[in-house]
């Protein structure tokens, strides 16, 4: 993750990163689970990350990237990664309604390690891009309307 530009000092990226860290962490924790086949352990390690992608990713949908869509040069990325984040989503609740449904032994792990894959590289271009021109070209009551969105998403 980036710590050239200063960006994490602004409230919202600062959340959102250190939220970055955390999914990437409970990624680990699902794959190290998966690996040893402590499916019940990594079900929940799973459970846990959505419920943190739900938040982060509502904020997100409902401030930075609408704000960020407004500049030309980024419209286009802007709708990568609502379309990363409705891709990860689906994976992780389809397998999560498989292990409620049939049980965790049952939950098909590749589709959900190949979608950390896309997770880790959708983080590193929030990150490196996303963010730090965020900070150069959003204006103080896009940063209140994200703290808003963050307030009322828990």
């Amino acid at each position: 993750m980036c710590s050239y530009c200063g960006c994490r000092s602004i409230g919202p990226i600062g959340d959102l990163s250190r939220e970055h860290t955390q999914i990437q962490n409970l990624c680990g924790e699902v794959r190290r689970a998966t690996d040893r086949g402590e499916h019940e352990r990594a079900v929940a390690h799973l459970a846990e990350l959505a419920v943190l992608l739900e938040r982060h990713d509502s904020v997100e949908e409902l401030s930075l990237y609408p704000a960020m869509a407004r500049q030309p040069e980024y419209r286009e990325k802007v709708g990568v990664l609502f379309d990363e984040h409705d891709d990860v989503d689906s994976i992780v609740a389809t397998a999560l309604a498989t292990a409620r449904e049939r049980g965790a032994a049952e939950v098909e792990w590749a589709p959900v390690l190949g979608a950390f894959g896309t997770l880790v590289e959708h983080i590193q271009h929030e990150e490196n891009g996303l963010f730090p021109a965020a900070a150069i070209a959003l204006d103080p009551a896009d940063w209140e309307h994200a703290e808003r969105v963050r307030r009322q998403a828990g």
